[in-house]
């Protein structure tokens, strides 16, 4: 009998990070930081078929794609159910935002894809959201995607990731919370997602570089300085910003990929909102998001995004700040 089964993930902006990828074991890898988990994301629809061949087939946004994120994805589930491996398996995925540009959704995806797919499988209920957190973790180690988008996630709303590493761990044939742990707070900021229209370079090409890691790792560790200590509250949104700016101009991200060019385009086609507005890198994409320095600050967005359209030629959605999980 075919099973369709569906999964939701919002996407999550970086916005300072240090870079703890030492560890062989990749559930231990990972990042502190801190970031904005969003409303916007992805959604996943997953057709399991046991009459037809075994294998995978990924589409996203109506195209066919050779994505290797959703075969990894079955591979770590077939050790929870070895029957996953007698199907096959089409991922349809409906995105909001572009991959690639540093809004989390290689994680995303690795999540809903695995809550599709132990949905279907012999794994208790009760586990089956453990199961799939630890399991988008490791895929995301695996391919060198995101370090703490996960963890990040979990928590939800605006996260502060105080421990690197995956949510969940097995020890004993039982799902345990951590090594990784995040916290957050919630309020529906609206934020304006901006992004260049061309593909941004991978992650990987700064984590797993030994030159743009210590970097990296030098100014996080800086930002986490301020935003690691202290009660995690609204009143810690005006210094999130100040330390997201530091920690794009300490880490030179700035002014690699030409990001500062993207930084001051934006700037200037919201002049007219200044300084209502602050315009803030995400990590690590050719991408930034528009907040309001005034959390109540609530009547600009769809001018912006207007602004953004008629003036640029960057693509944009407007979207809020996500509930915690």
């Amino acid at each position: 009998m075919v099973v369709t089964t569906s999964s939701r993930s919002g996407a999550h902006v970086t916005l300072a990070f240090t870079v703890h990828s030492d560890s062989d074991d990749p559930l231990e890898q990972g990042s502190y930081g801190v970031g904005l988990c969003l409303e916007a994301g992805l959604s996943t629809s997953c057709r399991s078929d046991p009459s037809a061949s075994m294998g995978v087939t990924v589409i996203i946004n109506g195209d066919p794609s050779n994505e290797e994120l959703q075969r990894e994805v079955l591979l770590e589930c077939i050790k929870f159910d070895q029957n996953l491996s007698t199907m096959h398996h089409t991922f349809d995925v409906q995105s909001q935002l572009p991959f690639s540009q540093g809004f989390g959704l290689s994680a995303a995806g690795a999540l809903s894809a695995a809550r599709c797919l132990l949905a279907m499988s012999s794994l208790p209920v009760k586990e089956q959201d453990s199961a799939a957190w630890m399991i988008a973790h490791l895929v995301e180690r695996k391919l060198s995607g995101g370090l703490g988008d996960i963890t990040a996630l979990h928590a939800g709303g605006i996260a502060r990731r105080t421990n690197p590493g995956s949510p969940y761990r097995i020890y004993d044939e039982n799902f345990l919370a951590g090594p990784g742990k995040s916290e957050s707070w919630e309020s529906p900021i609206p934020v304006l997602a901006v992004w260049r229209k061309t593909k941004s370079r991978h992650t990987s090409e700064y984590i797993d570089s030994e030159e743009w890691s210590s970097k990296i790792r030098y100014a996080g560790v800086q930002s986490m300085e301020s935003l690691g200590k202290g009660e995690w509250n609204q009143s810690r949104w005006s210094e999130i910003i100040y330390e997201s700016d530091n920690f794009a101009e300490t880490s030179g991200l700035l002014d690699d990929a030409d990001r500062r060019e993207l930084l001051n385009e934006v700037k200037w086609a919201l002049r007219s909102f200044e300084p209502r507005l602050s315009v803030l890198l995400c990590m690590l994409g050719e991408s930034v998001v528009v907040v309001p320095r005034n959390i109540e600050d609530e009547d600009w967005l769809e001018y912006a995004e207007i602004l953004i359209h008629r003036l640029t030629d960057l693509g944009c959605l407007s979207t809020r700040i996500g509930r915690i999980s």
